[in-house]
């Protein structure tokens, strides 16, 4: 199994983090290595997110506490697409 991360999915996590660590460097350090944790775990087991209620099939999604990570598990291929906000509607 393969994981791999969008370019896009990056950007977001950068930014988020950059965003936090302004006032908190050390969170955004330890919300970093909780992300890579997670979803690192994502290769071994690949349908542990549900599918997102708001992206719909294909997307899966897990939290990570402000965010969530939606990714994309197709084969033996898993793609993490978007970081957002917890609260984030990704809709609008």
């Amino acid at each position: 199994m393969t994981l791999q991360w969008a370019d896009r999915a990056l950007q977001d996590l950068e930014d988020l983090l950059g965003f936090i660590a302004v006032d908190n460097p050390g969170a955004a350090k330890r919300l970093h290595d909780q992300v890579f944790r997670k979803t690192d775990k994502l290769k071994d087991f690949p349908t542990m997110g549900p599918v997102s209620t708001e992206a719909g099939e294909p997307f899966r999604e897990v939290l990570v506490k402000p965010l969530r990570i939606l990714y994309l598990f197709e084969d033996d291929n898993v793609t993490i697409v978007a970081v957002y906000r917890e609260e984030a509607n990704l809709r609008g």
